[in-house]
């Protein structure tokens, strides 16, 4: 089997190079390798997503050492010489002469020998470095310069840097507990069996449905989530702080007709089922077959019968389901900003361009949506990014539907435990909006 380093490279090089996605392809990494132990599970996560979050920090700090930019660079080189000075400047117990033999040993398994050397000489150097002169906000955050910008204009220098540092510090995974299922303190214990370290949070917002999560990180040697006895047993399903708070917010009850236009993985159809006690109808639609099942296997897994999963592109609007639900969940696809801690390499990704075409799709859905609201429901918009465009913006619109009243607006920053998010919840107050 290839050595964890090895892994990590393929992985790395995939995301950074190409359009691959970190996380799924950490787990299709994971799946093919069973054999590898929690802790090279955990050095490789740990080393792909660090080596992605600093990129261009890293990459500031190759122009340093390096006779050869990294944008001059063959993929493979950068790749490697990326991974090796992460675990320089960042890994504490990886020896800095491991990082550089190891680095150098992964060039010459790619049959580019010649290239050993360069290699060598600049981990080497900068492993002698003892100091490294001060550079910009945006590269020490590793974020686009446009990007910093445009963070900058809209929340201020201030929360600019408390939000790049929400999206470096280590992630913190958040577990909703299905509170018809069990009681918080029975998955909490089963978690720390399973050998994880939880904290329980519970919330029963006024005006709102009550809910409880668990901030869960692993131990030296904890199952994987999909192993755990709580996540088999349906117990406990990961999803975001923001959007419990969004969907308890709407507070869904029994016997309500839900429809839910982007519902993959189904998050938040599962806490509105869990919230409704599974008494009432939740459609939960999605584009493709594959997001229909990863909703059908969450559905199935939690127990809950009133969820019904359905294939439907959410930017056609259906006439048969014209005033037909009492809540509509609008989570729709957005440009991701808010979810960078998880997800890095997407700020390399986002574009001003794909915002604003992810936000002319986002109206498109919206004109449809306000017209499956019946008289006297609710409308629940929301997005994980954080830029007006996709957000205040499309959120006024609602407002100018007749007949829709908006009843809460809010913007949460990346923090622990919790990615950035954005939702506003409406109300249909007469027949013709």
């Amino acid at each position: 089997m290839d050595s964890p380093r090895k892994l990590a490279e393929g992985i790395l090089e995939k995301v950074l190079e190409g359009d691959g996605k970190s996380h799924l392809l950490l787990q299709e990494c994971f799946a093919a390798h069973p054999a590898l132990s929690a802790r090279d599970r955990r050095f490789i996560t740990g080393l792909v997503h660090g080596t992605v979050e600093y990129a261009l920090f890293l990459d500031g700090k190759l122009r340093l050492i390096s006779s050869v930019p990294p944008e001059k660079m063959k993929p493979a080189v950068r790749t490697v010489l990326r991974m090796g000075l992460y675990q320089l400047l960042f890994l504490d117990r990886v020896p800095a002469s491991a990082a550089v033999n190891e680095s150098v040993r992964l060039i010459k398994a790619r049959n580019m020998g010649a290239l050993s050397g360069f290699v060598n000489a600049v981990l080497r150097a900068a492993a002698a470095r003892t100091s490294w002169p001060a550079c910009g906000r945006a590269e020490a955050l590793s974020l686009p310069a446009w990007l910093y910008t445009e963070l900058e204009e809209r929340f201020g220098a201030e929360k600019v840097e408390e939000i790049g540092q929400a999206f470096l510090a280590p992630s913190v995974l958040s577990l909703r507990i299905n509170r018809s299922r069990e009681g918080s303190s029975f998955a909490e214990a089963l978690m720390e069996k399973d050998g994880w370290s939880v904290s329980c949070t519970e919330c029963a917002p006024p005006g709102g449905a009550a809910y409880s999560f668990l901030l869960a990180s692993p131990k030296e040697e904890a199952l994987p989530l999909e192993e755990c006895a709580a996540f088999r047993e349906g117990l406990v399903q990961p999803q975001d702080s923001g959007t419990m708070k969004a969907v308890s917010a709407a507070d869904p009850r029994p016997g309500m007709k839900v429809l839910d236009l982007c519902a993959a993985p189904g998050g938040k159809s599962l806490q509105a089922a869990d919230s409704m006690n599974n008494q009432g109808e939740i459609l939960s639609c999605d584009l493709t077959a594959g997001k229909i099942k990863k909703i059908e296997d969450n559905r199935d897994r939690c127990g809950f019968s009133c969820i019904r999963a359905c294939a439907a592109d959410a930017a056609v609007f259906d006439p048969g389901r014209e005033e037909a639900f009492d809540l509509v969940i609008a989570d729709l696809p957005c440009s991701g900003l808010g979810v960078i801690g998880r997800k890095p390499e997407i700020k390399y990704r986002v574009t001003p361009q794909k915002i604003r075409e992810l936000a002319a799709l986002q109206a498109q859905i919206l004109e449809g949506a306000v017209r499956y609201v019946k008289p006297g429901g609710k409308l629940l918009y929301s997005t994980c990014t954080l830029t007006a465009e996709e957000n205040e913006e499309n959120a006024a619109r609602i407002a100018q539907a007749k007949g829709f009243r908006l009843l809460k607006e809010e913007t949460l920053l990346p923090e622990k435990g919790r990615d950035g998010f954005y939702y506003s919840l409406f109300v249909r107050e007469d027949k013709e909006a």
